[in-house]
């Protein structure tokens, strides 16, 4: 139910988004969302990883907090002034004796006509755009663990790149040695191809650590600190599968972005902060009623009060500027953004179009081929040990080369996924 609602682009209102971020962590809390750190058995997909990812607790409190502290302005621009309750006391002496007059009055502030409506229209158009806003950071959020997933993908499948180089390498070992001893080669042939071996291994090393440090960084932001040989591995296709949508179908979800739609709501917010400004003339007004106490009169007075600002001076001019001020502000804002966007995502989907047609003839069985023939031509004495040993190194290049573009096509195909608001996968 919460990958449904949470699909990436899904718009949700301010009520809905409150309530199912409410019940996904009552159901974390509950333990119904398994944690995957510390079992060695569990090997993460992309799916895997965003599901535990965006279920985090901390995640949903801050998506909830942020509705509540938007929802706070709802209720404070709805809400009446407390009344206000005076004293007064006066003393004279004119006469024989002193007198003690004693006033109490209770007033109250009362907003002009229609006044407390326009602020909380304001505030709901202000908390639909942070609703909106938090969509976007889930969405930012999608893409940031979706990257860093692939690039420990990418890492993992060069790392068994440089291990299958390093079997092939190991086992032309024994071949070597074996024609050594039958005195068919030189030594120099083993010495060279330990060499090579010495470098392999420190590739290896060095693609293994970087391995390491890219799912430490996974798997903090997922909120699964831990060991990182308790994770065997994360699986998945580097490479897109499915085929990108018409470019036109992709132009036409830049404007369902949501910061894109938090903007247009923030300049209507801001249109009804401009419609207020000029309600100038409608002051608040403050009513008062009370009673007045004399000593030695008989009977007590009754205190009526009325008082309102004269808007001689300050005719809200400085709310009036700054209202319009932040409205076009917003607006070209959203128009500068939505044209960069459209010329972004053309230039994304030719690159993803381009890698994609690039890296599909291409195949590791391709690479392969040319080691074994290799093989075969060194076995027979046709080639030295410089050609075998090049041809393993053009093997590793070719196949670390694809990996490369996979990557690269996968990290573009993520990147458009993100300006869009969508899946393109």
């Amino acid at each position: 139910m919460y990958e449904k609602l949470f699909k990436t682009g899904t718009r949700l209102g301010a009520g809905t988004f409150k309530s199912v971020c409410n019940a996904i962590g009552l159901i974390l809390l509950c333990g119904i969302v398994p944690a995957l750190a510390g079992t060695p058995d569990t090997v993460l997909s992309e799916q895997d990883v965003l599901r535990i990812g965006l279920d985090r607790p901390e995640v949903l409190q801050h998506v909830k907090s942020s509705i509540d502290l938007a929802e706070s302005d709802i209720i404070e621009a709805g809400t009446w002034e407390n009344p206000e309750f005076s004293y007064d006391q006066e003393s004279s002496n004119d006469g024989p004796d002193d007198i003690t007059s004693r006033s109490y009055m209770l007033s109250q502030k009362v907003t002009g006509f229609g006044q407390r409506d326009i602020k909380t229209e304001a505030a709901r158009k202000r908390l639909d755009a942070v609703t909106q806003e938090m969509s976007q950071w889930r969405l930012e959020r999608t893409t940031d663990i979706r990257q860093k997933f692939y690039a420990v993908l990418y890492q993992q499948q060069l790392h068994d790149v440089f291990a299958k180089w390093r079997s092939g390498m190991d086992a032309m070992e024994m071949v070597m040695q074996k024609r050594m001893e039958a005195g068919d080669i030189s030594g120099y042939d083993l010495d060279r191809l330990k060499r090579e071996q010495s470098f392999v291994r420190a590739g290896q090393r060095q693609a293994h650590a970087e391995h390491d440090r890219m799912t430490q960084e996974l798997l903090a932001t997922i909120g699964l600190i831990g060991d990182v040989s308790s994770l065997p591995g994360v699986t998945g296709n580097l490479l897109p599968e499915t085929p990108l949508p018409p470019l036109e179908k992709l132009l036409e979800k830049i404007a369902e972005q949501p910061d894109l739609l938090a903007m247009k709501l923030q300049s209507k917010a801001y249109a009804i902060d401009e419609r207020l400004a000029q309600r100038w003339w409608l002051q608040d007004i403050t009513l008062g009623m009370g009673v007045k106490d004399i000593e030695n009169a008989e009977g007590d007075a009754l205190l009526f009060k009325i008082s309102l600002p004269i808007p001689v001076f300050n005719r809200n001019s400085r709310a009036l500027h700054q209202a319009k001020a932040s409205r076009l502000q917003q607006q070209n804002k959203y128009n500068l953004v939505l044209s960069e966007r459209q010329g972004i995502v053309r230039g994304l989907w030719h690159q993803a179009s381009e890698l994609t047609e690039a890296v599909r003839p291409l195949t590791e069985e391709d690479c392969q081929s040319l080691v074994e023939s290799a093989e075969i031509a060194y076995k027979a004495g046709e080639i030295g040990a410089l050609e075998i040993l090049d041809a393993y190194r053009i093997s590793f290049e070719n196949q670390a080369q694809i990996l490369s573009i996979m990557r690269e096509a996968r990290m573009v195909r993520i990147e458009l996924d993100l300006i869009t608001g969508g899946n393109t996968q």
